[in-house]
């Protein structure tokens, strides 16, 4: 779980500054979707759960209160064969980074979602 929650944390950090500098270029906010093959991380971003190493605990934190501040509009869990970003991370061939790469759209299937209503997707100023 130690790298999946690195990942998704390094991840949010690299959209976050690009988002901010939409944001400020175009005046509009854009909603953040984040994806995960993971199933325990995909948990710990709306529910209580807990770990004991402590570099996890920080790991965990962030994303978890990223969603919790409305910086993270929806998070979806996929399955590991689903997962584009597999292709950057993982030796040989990646089916679902090919199709994206072929079609320009990623139509990889979310297994769940944990969705935030309209009302709450508005960031603070």
């Amino acid at each position: 779980m130690t790298g999946n929650v690195y990942a998704f944390e390094d991840a949010l950090d690299a959209v976050d500054i690009v988002g901010n500098d939409f944001a400020r270029t175009y005046r509009e906010h854009l909603p953040l979707i984040m994806l995960a093959n993971s199933k325990q991380v995909f948990d710990v971003i709306d529910r209580a759960l807990h770990t004991t190493e402590k570099r996890r605990m920080i790991g965990v934190a962030a994303p978890r209160e990223a969603y919790k501040r409305g910086e993270i509009a929806n998070v979806g869990l996929l399955k590991s064969e689903h997962n584009v970003a597999d292709g950057r991370t993982n030796s040989g061939l990646c089916m679902a980074s090919d199709a994206a790469l072929q079609t320009d759209m990623d139509i990889n299937p979310v297994q769940q979602w944990i969705i935030r209503s309209p009302m709450t997707t508005e960031r603070p100023d």
